[in-house]
């Protein structure tokens, strides 16, 4: 009887020990997940406050580069910055530069659609027609601020090498698609 009271009592406090255990790691997780956070959340806004829209998608480039595992929230926001970089780059006709860049993130973050848009209107420009459908209609598969205007560009071009036609060009998006896997 005695023994089996003093195994309760130890199965007890096993438990006790363990939760309290686990209570304490999963506010470590969540303390390193805050400082993470605040600590990527302040390079960005150095990087934000860099007025060059080249050396700052560079430096957002670095950014992402650094960071795999950033904050989905974060990372939206840092490719809003980097996308308006490249939008700027592209009205000022800097399509060397714009490419260079989308040509890295696209390294970096192959799922990142916004510069696969912008690589895409610098092939359209370097008259790498074939080259710039298909990164418009891997822009045109994932899901991004661009996916619309990526199909529209896509539907240009694809018309303007077909006759007016868009017959052929699912054969493009499915080429795209295979290789987005």
């Amino acid at each position: 009887m005695i023994v089996t009271k003093c195994l309760r009592w130890s199965c007890s406090l096993t438990a006790i020990v363990f939760a309290l255990s686990a209570a304490a790691a999963f506010a470590q997780d969540e303390s390193v997940s805050e400082i993470r956070y605040k600590d990527d959340y302040d390079q960005l806004q150095k990087i934000v406050k860099i007025s060059e829209p080249a050396k700052r998608a560079e430096q957002m480039l670095s950014f992402y580069r650094g960071r795999s595992d950033i904050d989905p929230k974060l990372s939206e926001y840092a490719d809003n910055i980097f996308a308006k970089d490249l939008e700027i780059l592209n009205k000022q006709g800097s399509y060397t530069a714009m490419k260079g860049l989308s040509e890295r993130a696209i390294k970096l973050r192959p799922k990142f659609g916004e510069a696969y848009f912008f690589y895409a209107l610098a092939l359209k420009f370097d008259k790498k027609t074939n080259e710039a459908m298909n990164a418009f209609a891997k822009c045109y598969l994932i899901p991004s601020t661009f996916q619309k205007k990526a199909k529209e560009q896509l539907d240009i071009i694809y018309r303007s090498v077909s006759g007016g036609s868009l017959v052929g060009e699912d054969k493009i998006i499915k080429n795209a698609q295979k290789e987005l896997k």
